[in-house]
């Protein structure tokens, strides 16, 4: 009688086994809203998957929701997991070279937001949160071989306008930090 279970036990031992096998196929990222274009949240997926690989966590996965976020931002974390991105960026990314970049730098920035675990807190102390993930999502620029230069002109831009986006974002000391951090490529 045991022999006819033999062929039912090889079947299922190779099921078992081709459930492990690796079909290249990217670690998923939860993308909300979840009737968003396959295409885009491919794509949304695999930039946000190649910098968290070079993170302190690179086993990490947050749930990344595309809405209007308003404030002039294009990016902000709620949590430890919970990243908003503008969805507009993200559509104009996957089209233009500028606006890719920048999107790869607002994933940085975001990313390392969580990496530090920062929640939203009073102006004062949220001026220095954003100085540390700037910092945070520059070193990952920089494990990647990307040029961290953007962030210096982005936030000289800025601070040459006179800009800040609100309390929180001082364009001045995110450029000075930029441009020293940058300096040590």
């Amino acid at each position: 009688m045991t022999t006819s279970y033999l062929p039912s036990l090889i079947v299922i031992l190779a099921l078992i086994g081709c459930s492990t096998v690796n079909t290249d196929q990217p670690d998923r990222i939860n993308v909300f809203p979840r009737d968003t274009d396959p295409k885009l949240r491919a794509f949304i997926e695999r930039e946000f998957l190649q910098i968290i690989v070079v993170t302190e966590s690179p086993e990490w996965r947050p749930t990344v929701t595309l809405e209007y976020i308003g404030r002039g931002w294009v990016g902000v974390t709620y949590g430890a997991s919970d990243i908003r991105i503008e969805p507009s960026l993200v559509q104009t990314a996957m089209t233009n070279e500028a606006a890719l970049w920048a999107l790869r730098r607002t994933i940085a920035h975001e990313i390392g937001h969580a990496m530090s675990g920062h929640r939203f807190t009073t102006a004062t102390m949220q001026q220095a949160k954003e100085l540390e993930a700037d910092a945070k999502g520059i070193e990952y620029f920089k494990r990647l071989g990307w040029s961290c230069k953007l962030w210096v002109d982005n936030f000289a831009r800025g601070s040459k306008r006179g800009y800040n986006i609100d309390a929180e974002h001082d364009s001045k000391a995110r450029y000075d930090q930029a441009q020293r951090l940058c300096s040590t490529s």
